[in-house]
């Protein structure tokens, strides 16, 4: 189980061989975790990180027209903490900004009972559903959850790429349209309706990629998609368990060329290791899988050939 720190010990070694067992100072190990979440990030924009997709699934229910396909890290909940004033068998005490809070919110800390929510905002003062228990300045933490009704989480990394999505029901396979974003937005599709969602549609933005079904399920399914996600940036202290080797000996020379350069050692970086990074790149990206097109006639998706695709 080797460590990113370790992973960063081994880049190292690749441009001082001359010395392979100096170790690191000063900002080396940063600079190199910097580096390798860069390209696992670069590698992330064009699909090819994993460069093996992995299929996820889902149920939705009536009415969930969306998937948000997030980090494991991504903010669902949120929390922020302030010192106020209580007062004894009282609900209201005053916060420097209430702005920063909303009706539903968690309230926890001394002087406060269990299962306590915000009750009403007006302006700086705060009305809880239940009375404070004692009278003293209490740091108070405040729980907001972010989750959407309507939305359905997954939570396996941001979608890189999308290969394939579709829905079942009782044992049917329902194929997905992965519809153009643009061609949605422009069209009557826009309304929203219920029934047996027929398409799908892609919106990526910065931390996460929402996916939108339409029209929106009008009882139970259960959603899969096959498709590429990026990883969690990397810390020194986690692991190279969730990459595959191949793609690891990839990064080792990838990393080890960008930072010979930040470095100054440009010179370490020879042709034989230029070679060695080819390769490795060569392999990593064989490895991807290969994605068949079929084309035909949309309105005949829902038979049964079409149900057989889907879960290619």
């Amino acid at each position: 189980m080797a460590t990113v720190r370790e992973f960063a010990f081994q880049v190292y070694r690749l441009i001082n061989a001359s010395n392979p067992t100096v170790p690191l100072h000063g900002d080396d190990e940063k600079l190199c975790i910097q580096v390798l979440n860069q390209l696992l990030q670069s590698y992330a924009a064009n699909g090819l990180m994993l460069t093996i997709a992995k299929t996820v699934f889902v149920p939705i229910n009536l009415g969930m027209k969306e998937i948000y396909f997030t980090d494991r890290s991504f903010p669902i909940i949120t929390t922020q903490t302030e010192v106020v004033n209580l007062t004894t068998a009282s609900p209201v005490f005053n916060v420097v900004n209430g702005g920063l809070y909303q009706v539903g919110d968690l309230v926890s800390g001394t002087g406060i009972p269990a299962l306590t929510v915000i009750l009403s905002i007006f302006g700086n003062v705060i009305t809880l559903n239940n009375n404070a228990t004692s009278t003293q300045l209490s740091n108070l933490t405040f729980t907001h959850d972010n989750t959407l009704p309507d939305v359905v989480y997954i939570k396996e990394g941001r979608l890189a790429n999308l290969n394939s999505a579709w829905l079942q029901l009782n044992g049917v396979t329902y194929p997905l349209i992965n519809q153009s974003r643009d061609e949605f937005l422009a069209s009557w599709k826009y309304e929203p309706l219920q029934g047996l969602p027929r398409f799908i549609i892609v919106f990526p933005e910065t931390e996460i990629v929402r996916a939108q079904l339409y029209p929106a399920p009008s009882q139970f399914f259960t959603f899969f998609a096959r498709g590429k996600f990026e990883l969690s940036s990397l810390t020194s202290n986690d692991t190279m368990d969730s990459l595959p080797l191949y793609y690891q000996r990839y990064l080792l020379f990838a990393c080890a060329k960008d930072v010979s350069m930040y470095k100054g050692r440009a010179d370490a970086w020879t042709v034989k290791l230029e070679d060695m990074l080819i390769q490795a790149t060569d392999i990593m990206q064989s490895a991807s899988e290969v994605n068949l097109t079929i084309t035909g006639d949309r309105e005949s998706l829902l038979n049964g050939a079409w149900r057989v695709r889907a879960g290619v």
